[in-house]
């Protein structure tokens, strides 16, 4: 991306590294379901952030949230892997009401999977995805990855902090990542046997739906099993 895309404007980073920053990606789980609300959210805070009351909208510049996921999120498009979203036309998305609110998304392993990816992106997948490879880490030769492996060791010479501060990052990802899993599996398992005591068993392609829904989904279906008279008509 063209350094002239980020002058003059905020970027809200979320699991990026950079030279400065862990080289390790949060290993967030895949069935999180409000893992778009909470990306987009924090790119709107961002925005809203930056003004103070009494100042002039003119002084607002863009939120760039950028997402690095070592899980696929559009499993339906295997051949992408890097996605752009802005405020655009839903009937016409080649209209585009403005800039101040991006979200960058690359899928690393998708995009490792396709290849063809410039030096620094195949330097950062390497380092964020096979940080326990000493083989491939050894062959990264970009300079701002070396650096902030540089500073990891540094970082991390004494063992006992390190480990220290591992355990305590894994406890927090572990029980947040675990809360939100366990919901949402409670309230696919409701819907489950709802449906199943209504109609039968469930077939392959809606348990595919439910295993891949948004709360607010779950929560819509759930009230469509009390007035629907087919499964087809849950799912609308």
């Amino acid at each position: 991306m063209a350094n002239q895309l980020w002058t003059g404007r905020h970027v809200f980073t979320q699991r990026l590294f950079t030279a400065r920053a862990a080289c390790r990606c949060r290993q967030g789980r895949p069935h999180a379901a409000d893992w778009p609300q909470r990306s987009v959210y924090g790119v709107a805070r961002g925005l809203a952030d930056q003004l103070q009351a009494g100042q002039d909208y003119r002084h607002l510049r863009p939120a760039i949230g950028i997402s690095l996921l070592v899980h696929d999120l559009f499993t339906d498009h295997p051949a992408k892997a890097d996605w752009h979203f802005t405020l655009r036309d839903t009937q016409y998305p080649q209209v585009q009401l403005d800039q101040a609110l991006q979200v960058h998304i690359i899928e690393l392993r998708k995009a490792e999977t396709l290849g063809k990816l410039p030096v620094p992106l195949s330097a950062w997948i390497a380092c964020l995805l096979h940080n326990l490879d000493e083989a491939v880490m050894n062959e990264i030769t970009h300079p701002p990855v070396k650096e902030a492996l540089a500073h990891l060791e540094t970082m991390y010479s004494d063992e006992e902090l390190r480990l220290m501060a591992q355990r305590r990052e894994q406890a927090l990802v572990d029980y947040e990542d675990g809360l939100d899993y366990a919901r949402h599996e409670g309230q696919i398992q409701l819907l489950t046997r709802l449906l199943e005591r209504k109609f039968g068993p469930v077939p392959r392609h809606y348990q595919t739906q439910l295993s891949r829904s948004s709360a607010d989904q779950l929560q819509d279906w759930s009230l469509n099993v009390l007035d629907a008279q087919r499964i087809e008509d849950v799912f609308v």
